[in-house]
């Protein structure tokens, strides 16, 4: 009898175990608890983007199409490989920072010894041994050394230390395609290259993937999530945490969404996900609309600086990275790369402040473009009282003494923020170092 009841319990787990897509929240960090000032702009511009969706120039349903299908075949892309198509000092610069004055988060020198560790145990005498393809199963990260330990300048001086982390490449999503060059000396890590970025993901993040696999996967039919810090979990607890922007192959059967799962021999396997939240996950590409441009960006606003997605939070290539990607517009994952990969560049050097708002005025289009200065990389929601109003998650503003006044947050502001300041420094306001306009 007793033998009986077990497999019938057995039996229940097994039909009613699933993996369920719902509402979450990000987990609070250290990055939750940084510094965070006001300035006129974001006491003075009410902090939603909605408004200004009233200004925009619809897209249209083929021109988002044809944007989706570039950003289907760049997405694919470490699939259709053969290896990690990088030269040797492109997989190894990181290395320079071993020859400089560097920290831990808590202001302890970081010493010639862990960087010579930290060098063998990247094993690049192994490169492109593996050369397989893979995918993430899980929010992790691309690591520029195979170590979660922090690499920081001077925490003692303003811009440096914490959340600065000079080994965090990237976040890197859930179900996002991956070639595996090889493993670090202790096995723990994989170096590889993903659509965007390469470096070193844990071992346990990832499964390699066969031909079958990536045919089911990469079905040309896919979902995104239209919602931030969800939460993928099944009979053991969290898999997850799902950032907006994330990729969810539809399966052409039953019209669930998919994810990779990993099998006992280390490979990847489909398993169906159940959603029971509405709005958290549409049709990729969702519509260029005054609804879905409001809902989408004003999720976006006030989450914190996340340096390379330090913290499971955006810096801001990444902000605008995946305001774009429910729209079916693929954006590489830095802003110089980004300023380049636009229909259109509008260069705006050699203009003072106020040529440069009109050019921005008579130019940029709200919502499709963005305004650019190495470094950094801002969404241009429209205008208010003729001045240029822009999204952009933002470390601080400039002042005289070097030092920076820190918002360290998603902010809408003019292209001047803190110059009611008195300590601003002129020179360095975004609004006198903005070099181009994007257009899509």
């Amino acid at each position: 009898m007793k033998k009986i009841l077990i497999t019938i319990l057995l039996l229940a787990t097994s039909i009613y175990a699933q993996t369920i897509l719902s509402l979450g929240e990000r987990e609070a960090s250290n990055i939750d608890y940084m510094e965070k000032n006001e300035v006129g702009d974001t006491s003075n511009i009410p902090q939603d983007p909605t408004p200004f969706t009233q200004q925009i120039e619809l897209m249209s349903a083929d021109e988002q199409l044809s944007y989706d299908q570039i950003y289907n075949e760049k997405f694919f892309a470490p699939w259709s490989q053969s290896a990690v198509e990088l030269t040797h000092s492109e997989k190894t610069w990181q290395f320079k920072y071993a020859k400089e004055r560097t920290y831990r988060a808590n202001g302890q020198r970081i010493s010639k010894a862990w960087y010579k560790q930290a060098i063998k145990n990247s094993n690049f005498k192994e490169a492109d041994t593996l050369n397989l393809p893979a995918i993430t199963l899980r929010h992790t990260n691309l690591r520029l050394y195979p170590s979660n330990q922090g690499i920081y300048y001077d925490p003692k001086r303003t811009g440096e230390g914490f959340p600065f982390d000079y080994s965090q490449n990237s976040a890197i999503y859930i179900n996002t395609p991956i070639m595996v060059s090889h493993y670090s000396l202790n096995k723990n890590w994989v170096y590889a290259q993903s659509p965007f970025a390469s470096g070193w993901i844990k071992t346990k993040d990832i499964a390699f993937t066969n031909l079958a696999f990536q045919e089911q996967f990469q079905n040309g039919d896919y979902a995104i999530t239209v919602k931030d810090n969800l939460n993928l979990s099944d009979e053991n607890g969290q898999i997850s945490l799902v950032k907006m922007g994330s990729i969810f192959p539809i399966d052409p059967q039953t019209k669930k969404y998919l994810i990779a799962k990993k099998d006992e021999k280390g490979f990847a396997k489909l398993e169906k996900v159940t959603v029971n939240d509405i709005d958290i996950i549409a049709h990729k590409p969702i519509k260029f609309n005054q609804y879905n441009l409001a809902y989408i960006s004003k999720q976006l606003v006030g989450e914190p600086y996340g340096w390379g997605g330090k913290e499971k939070c955006r810096d801001c290539s990444a902000l605008t990275r995946d305001f774009f990607a429910p729209f079916g517009i693929y954006l590489p994952r830095n802003s110089r790369q980004q300023a380049n990969s636009g229909a259109e560049f509008i260069s705006l050097r050699g203009l003072n402040s106020n040529e440069k708002k009109e050019s921005i005025l008579n130019n940029a289009k709200p919502f499709r473009s963005l305004l650019f200065v190495p470094g950094h990389i801002t969404l241009y929601l429209g205008e208010k009282n003729r001045e240029p109003i822009i999204l952009h998650n933002y470390w601080g503003v400039r002042l005289k003494d070097g030092s920076k006044k820190v918002m360290g947050r998603a902010i809408i502001t003019t292209t001047s923020p803190g110059k009611e300041l008195s300590n601003v420094k002129k020179k360095s306001m975004l609004i006198n170092t903005l070099t181009g306009v994007v257009n899509f």
